[in-house]
């Protein structure tokens, strides 16, 4: 199985015209625009650091409305890469965007510059939540955009919020299902953080918007996680890119962030299987591959207690790596 890697470039909040209830890209990226040049030294700066056959590099461009940008500035960046996927350095481009920036025209550009994969800003698929985000589209733009993505050949990413203003847990696991529906084979988690200078931080200081508390928040990632994995969709992130204003906590006012939250939430997930083992019938032996231990065990040991209840009952617990990761056999 190849190793795969993403080298980031952030382009925060450039060619999208809203500004959501909840941004602020350059406190969450903590970030500046890079030029073309910047691309070209960082790409060759990563590649001097990897190394081995088993490799699959992209290069991703986060945190802006790439499809946003003007068609120029978009080809320009795209340009940039194109020498090193030429010499097979880079395997393909992933961007992220907006639901109501993409059309034919549009992805056609992206598919000729070799863009792989696009990450589509989709949030929720409840329009009440839509409308109090202030995210500016609809479900079914969502919907029109992810069809024509998988249409033209793409990897479709679903990047979803969990905890937004009218939100419900029912609303959040409604946005996993279409995920799946509409062909995401990837996916990305973001619960609400109250970030400061936005328009959730005026509602949260006004008490009309209370953000979910870690617990709620890793529940429901760690529920809808389950779910992706049930039906082949990768979480390939879950919380917010640790900047150096959310780590200090100068940016931010209220919410479920911390630099170990995607740690905490596979915590939770082997706490739900070592629950449902603890209750069958029968079990003999658990083993699990030695690369989750860590997340076996949780954060600070936060399941240790479910394993020594297994051990009670004179189960046998113990490594294999045999074992697919992320998985426990019994």
């Amino acid at each position: 199985m190849k190793k795969h890697h993403t080298i980031p470039f952030f382009i925060p909040h450039r060619g999208c015209p809203f500004k959501c209830i909840f941004c602020d890209q350059n406190k969450i990226t903590g970030a500046v625009p890079p030029s073309p040049t910047d691309i070209s030294q960082k790409i060759e700066k990563y590649l001097a650091t990897m190394s081995g056959d088993d490799l699959h590099i992209e290069v991703g461009f986060f945190g802006g409305t790439f499809t946003g940008l003007p068609i120029a500035q978009q080809i320009e960046y795209l340009s940039a890469v194109q020498p090193f996927i030429s010499n097979k350095f880079i395997q393909g481009i992933r961007l992220s965007t907006r639901p109501d920036f993409i059309n034919e025209e549009i992805l056609t550009i992206l598919k000729n510059n070799r863009v792989t994969t696009v990450e589509l800003g989709v949030q929720s698929m409840s329009d009440k939540v839509l409308l109090a985000a202030e995210r500016g589209h609809t479900a079914k733009d969502v919907k029109k955009a992810s069809q024509l993505i998988t249409k033209i050949g793409f990897t479709l990413v679903h990047q979803i919020m969990l905890g937004l203003p009218l939100s419900t847990q029912e609303d959040e696991y409604f946005t996993a299902r279409c995920a799946k529906n509409l062909g995401a084979r990837e996916a990305r988690l973001y619960p609400v953080i109250v970030i400061k200078n936005t328009g959730l931080a005026e509602l949260w200081q006004k008490g009309v918007y209370a953000p979910l508390t870690e617990n709620e928040a890793i529940t429901r990632c760690a529920e809808i996680i389950v779910y992706f994995s049930e039906n082949s969709i990768k979480v390939i992130k879950c919380g917010l890119h640790p900047s150096e204003g959310l780590l200090s906590g100068s940016d931010t006012l209220a919410g479920p962030f911390h630099p170990a939250f995607g740690y905490k939430v596979e915590s939770r997930i082997f706490a739900m299987i070592l629950e449902k083992i603890n209750k069958a019938d029968g079990v003999k032996a658990v083993r699990y591959n030695p690369s989750d231990e860590p997340a076996v065990y949780g954060y600070k040991r936060c399941n240790a207690f479910l394993l020594n209840e297994l051990s009670k009952k004179n189960v046998i617990i113990h490594k294999d790596n045999k074992v697919p990761i992320g998985t426990i056999l019994i």
